[in-house]
C-alpha cells in the first residue's frame, strides 16, 4: 500500500484504541517505511490535535531525532549488524523508563533484518510482554530474514516504494524483464549479465554518494572500514530496491494469473504484455517465480556471489519453474 494509506490505517488504530504495540514496516528504511514511522511518531507527540502538524516544536524534534521519548536503534557502522548490547542498552532498557513527558514512549529499530540471533530473541521477549503505552516500530526492505518469531509478533504493512527504484534503473531493470525470452541457458545468462552491469554502476554510484557525504562532513579521513561499511549499507539498500521492485514483477504475474483485478497492478504501463504473460504460465509456476524472489533476496543478504545466483534465478524465472536451492558449483 501506499505510505499515505498505511499512515491512516496506523492512525484510525490508535484513534480507536485498537494499535498493535508493534509494526513491521516492510519497504525502504530510509523511503517510504521510514516515511511512515516518522509521521507515526509525530502523530504521538504532536502539540496539535489532530497532529501531526509537523511545525510544533515536538514535531520538530521528532524529525531531527532529538525527542527525549523515542529511541533509534540501527546497525553499528563497522559490523553493519545490530547486536544484543546494543538493543539491551539503546532500546530495550530506556523503554523501561517513565516517559519523559508522561504517555507514550517509542523505538525505532532501523534495518530491523541486520538483527543477529542473540539481539533477535532480546528483542522478542520485549514483544511477548511489552511495557504499557509503548510502541515498536521495525523498518526493513527485507522482511523475510527476520525471525518468522518477531513477524509474527507484529502487524506487518507492506510499503509501496513506487519511487524507490529511480531512474535509470528502473528503465533499465524494466527492459531486462520485460524481454521475450524462452526459458534457454544462454538468454537467461544474457539477462543476468545486464543485471550485474546495472548492480555494478549502483556501487559506483554507492561510493560516489558515501565519499562525497564524507567530504561534506570533512570525514574522508575517517576509518577506511567504516566507509567501506557506509558505502555497503548504501549498496545494500539501493539493490533492494532492485530486488523489491523485481519481486513486484512477479507478483503482478501472479495477481493476473489468479484472476486479479487489473488497477492492483503495481506496474501498470506494461499491464498489455503482463496480462499475455501470465496467460501462458500455471498458478504453481507463478507461485514459484515469487518463492523463487524470496530465495534470491535470502542468498544475496548471505554475501553469496551476485553473477552466478543471478545467472541461476533469472534461468529459472523465466520459465517460472523456479526451485528451491541453485545446483552446487
Amino acid at each position: 500500500m501506499q505510505a499515505d494509506a498505511a499512515f491512516e490505517m496506523i492512525r484510525f488504530a490508535f484513534r480507536n484504541n485498537r494499535s498493535a504495540h508493534a509494526y513491521l514496516l516492510a519497504g525502504a528504511p530510509r523511503g517510504g517505511a521510514g516515511d511512515v514511522a516518522m509521521r507515526v511518531l509525530q502523530m504521538l507527540f504532536c502539540q496539535a490535535k489532530d497532529g501531526p502538524c509537523g511545525t510544533c516544536i515536538r514535531c520538530r524534534q521528532v524529525h531531527e531525532k532529538t525527542w527525549a521519548d523515542v529511541f533509534w536503534l540501527q546497525p553499528e557502522k563497522k559490523s553493519r549488524v545490530i547486536g544484543v548490547e546494543a538493543m539491551r542498552e539503546q532500546l530495550l532498557a530506556k523503554l523501561t523508563l517513565t516517559s519523559f513527558v508522561g504517555g507514550w514512549k517509542a523505538g525505532v529499530i532501523v534495518d530491523a533484518d541486520r538483527m543477529n540471533p542473540a539481539s533477535s530473541n532480546t528483542l522478542l521477549k520485549t514483544l511477548e510482554e511489552p511495557p504499557p503505552q509503548t510502541l515498536l516500530l521495525l523498518l526493513t526492505s527485507a522482511p523475510q530474514l527476520l525471525l518468522p518469531t518477531i513477524a509474527s509478533r507484529c502487524q506487518r504493512l507492506e510499503i509501496d516504494d513506487r519511487n524507490l527504484l529511480e531512474e535509470p534503473w528502473r528503465t533499465q531493470l524494466l527492459d531486462v524483464l520485460s524481454a521475450s525470452f524462452p526459458q534457454a541457458p544462454l538468454p537467461a545468462m544474457a539477462a543476468a549479465a545486464k543485471l550485474v552491469v546495472l548492480l555494478e554502476a549502483m556501487q559506483e554510484q554507492a561510493k560516489d554518494e558515501v565519499m562525497a557525504a564524507a567530504k561534506e562532513e570533512d570525514a574522508l579521513d575517517e576509518d577506511s572500514d567504516v566507509l567501506d561499511a557506509r558505502i555497503s549499507a548504501r549498496y545494500r539498500e539501493m539493490r533492494a530496491g532492485v530486488l523489491r521492485a523485481m519481486a513486484l514483477w512477479y507478483r503482478d504475474l501472479m495477481l493476473l494469473r489468479a484472476g486479479g483485478a487489473p488497477e492492483l497492478v503495481h506496474f501498470k504501463e506494461h499491464l498489455p504484455l503482463l496480462t499475455e504473460r501470465a496467460k501462458r504460465l500455471t498458478l504453481s509456476q507463478v507461485l514459484a517465480n515469487v518463492q523463487g524472489m524470496d530465495e534470491l533476496e535470502r542468498q544475496l543478504e548471505r554475501s553469496l556471489p551476485e553473477s552466478p545466483l543471478l545467472a541461476y534465478w533469472m534461468d529459472r524465472l523465466a520459465g517460472g519453474v523456479a526451485s528451491a536451492t541453485p545446483a552446487a558449483g
